[in-house]
């Protein structure tokens, strides 16, 4: 039974705590941590009876009456504490320390729900409409109307404001299909995003203080390009992705020292563009860059730089003379006795080294920083952004059953190749269609193979051994049905079968001479079908071979003889429509499951065709 359909009103429970911030995984949820005496005391109350579930709570402000609800992660926290994630506490607006009234409440199920964007970057989300269907799922209890809440999509968090929901103003969210629908008020500035190609100058651009600006790179079928930036004033970083809107810790090729002049060399690129994103650092910063090809170039070998092959020994020995290595062998050339040259400096802590910029180095490669899953702490940004995009547990992946892009690795899943969301998700269940049962998404692919495997090994009863009849054997002496037998069974005694055998003859010597008279027979024995009636003795001398080994086979304790005897109209109709739906289906399935198609769908040749692809075993299961 739901637990919303039991009476908990006995379970009247509530209590102050002292607010602790609780962990940082429990930020993009409504989950708290409750001391176990809380536990306790709510068992307690609910006697020999079940708790709700899920437990849902009233958090209340003592003072200013501000209320919030939620759910419990577990009771584990010390004693006379409760562990609030800090978006509630900034929510109730209380710090650590401050007390809090916590009450237990049971909510109804939400059915409708109507959020605000807050975050203008929701649109870069493919669906975000599932995707924040999804969050809500797998992180939230409750909603409360007024309440902010926080979607975490790939690197990013984005806010929406819970404007209204039905049918109440609270309600649980666990185990329902919630309805979301999105106000958008005025369009939110999407981020600018200009065409650039190759070999053509971005000049002069200003960047604001700690801003990015992008630009998409059509790569013209090129595979092997230069992206040169040339820092005007201030201080930026280059960084270029496949993925749109890359970022300092989301990216795949940055160049992030302070150099006024420096480029990333991009090879064997697998798509015909790119997106280049500038950042500034600090200050507002001016910059110019441009995208080269490499094809028909080499490199100066004192120098570095791309020259075309015809002047490659001029540059060099130009550049032998006025140009020096770094002494200190990191590569960089200057021009002998420059100003470039004295303030060229190499970091103590690494292997970098740079002309400025020393602070900006060591925040960006010796300052630690821990990935949104607190389960990697790195001091570069670049093995950050290598962490998200490889094997990060909440890196993006794209659920195999709703198509929305979650976060992803659990390792509870792992061994069933299912990520986190993909588990969840798939746990929602579907009506079999074969035997109407609930079986959850992620399992009905074995569950198919299970109907698979019982409907190859379905059997049908024995036929009668009238060959022109359709149905099943019944015991008697010559293994006929009921119906074909009956003009054959005699009270009399016959153990050796001496009348039974005459009474076959006779019957087939009359199909043979006179016929049965009906014009729709389809067996070859009767006159009726043939339209050729045999005289007496040419009737006899057919029936003579049949009717020779009839005694040897019904001594048998099986019999099995083949003969054949006129039937009814509908067996022949129904026999002649099995045929005919067996050499349609091309041999894959036996006459006895074609007739037993017919029967069901009531001789409509179609549908039968439809019933023998769900319900009749393959000759052959390995064959289409």
């Amino acid at each position: 039974m739901d637990t919303l359909e039991q009476d908990f009103s006995h379970i009247q429970w509530k209590a102050h705590y002292t607010v602790e911030p609780a962990p940082v995984d429990l930020n993009q949820g409504d989950k708290i941590v409750l001391p176990a005496s809380a536990l306790e005391q709510l068992l307690q109350q609910a006697g020999s009876g079940n708790l709700p579930s899920p437990l849902t709570f009233e958090l209340r402000h003592p003072h200013s009456g501000t209320t919030l609800h939620c759910g419990v992660k577990e009771f584990s926290s010390s004693s006379n504490t409760a562990q609030l994630p800090s978006w509630i506490m900034s929510t109730l607006n209380v710090k650590q320390g401050d007390h809090i009234l916590i009450k237990l409440v049971t909510l109804s199920k939400g059915t409708w729900a109507k959020l605000q964007p807050i975050s203008a970057g929701y649109r870069e989300i493919t669906d975000y409409r599932a995707a924040l269907e999804a969050h809500l799922r797998g992180h939230y209890n409750t909603l409360t109307q007024g309440q902010n809440i926080s979607c975490r999509f790939g690197g990013h968090i984005y806010q929406f404001k819970v404007l209204e929901l039905k049918p109440q103003e609270a309600v649980s969210i666990t185990d329902t299909d919630l309805e979301v629908d999105i106000q958008h008020e005025a369009p939110f500035e999407q981020v600018k995003m200009t065409q650039v190609k190759l070999n053509e100058t971005v000049s002069h651009v200003t960047i604001d203080k700690n801003d990015y600006k992008y630009w998409k790179l059509i790569l013209d079928d090129k595979r092997n390009i230069s992206v040169k930036l040339t820092v005007e004033t201030g201080d930026a970083d280059i960084v270029c992705s496949t993925e749109q809107s890359p970022t300092l810790d989301c990216h795949q090729w940055s160049d992030l020292s302070s150099d006024n002049e420096r480029s990333i060399d991009l090879s064997s690129i697998s798509t015909d563009h790119i997106y280049i994103g500038i950042h500034s650092f600090n200050e507002n910063t001016n910059i110019s860059w441009v995208a080269t090809d490499h094809t028909g170039k080499e490199q100066c070998r004192n120098c570095h730089a791309w020259v075309l092959q015809r002047t490659l020994v001029l540059h060099q020995g130009f550049c032998l003379r006025n140009n020096i290595v770094c002494p200190w062998g990191c590569g960089k050339v200057f021009k002998k006795d420059s100003q470039e040259l004295k303030n060229h400096w190499h970091c103590d802590q690494c292997d970098h080294i740079g002309e400025n910029g020393r602070d900006k180095h060591v925040e960006y490669y010796h300052t630690p920083k821990t990935c949104t899953c607190t389960h990697f702490t790195t001091h570069s940004f670049e093995a950050l952004a290598e962490h998200k995009r490889t094997i990060c547990p909440e890196k993006l992946i794209t659920c195999r059953f709703c198509h929305v892009r979650p976060v992803s690795l659990d390792s509870r899943d792992r061994l069933l190749g299912l990520h986190a969301h993909e588990s969840y998700c798939g746990s929602r269940t579907i009506t079999c269609q074969k035997c109407d049962k609930p079986i959850p998404i992620k399992d009905i692919q074995v569950h198919a193979k299970i109907h698979e495997v019982k409907r190859q090994q379905q059997t049908l009863p024995p036929p009668c051994c009238n060959r022109n009849c359709i149905r099943p054997r019944t015991k008697n002496r010559l293994s006929f049905c009921q119906y074909c037998f009956g003009p054959f069974w005699i009270t009399e005694d016959d153990p050796k079968n001496v009348k039974l055998i005459q009474r076959v003859a006779r019957k087939l010597h009359s199909q043979l001479t006179i016929g049965c008279g009906n014009a729709w027979c389809r067996n070859k024995m009767c006159a009726s079908f043939t339209n050729e009636p045999k005289d007496a003795t040419t009737a006899a001398s057919l029936l003579i071979p049949m009717i020779k080994c009839l005694p040897r086979e019904l001594a048998s304790p099986n019999p099995n003889p083949e003969l054949h005897f006129c039937v009814d109209e509908a067996t022949t109709r129904k026999k002649f429509l099995a045929e005919l739906l067996a050499s349609e289906s091309e041999g894959k399935y036996e006459l006895g499951w074609c007739i037993k198609a017919i029967e069901s769908e009531q001789e409509d040749l179609d549908r039968a065709k439809s019933w023998l692809d769900k319900n009749a075993p393959r000759k052959n299961p390995y064959t289409q």
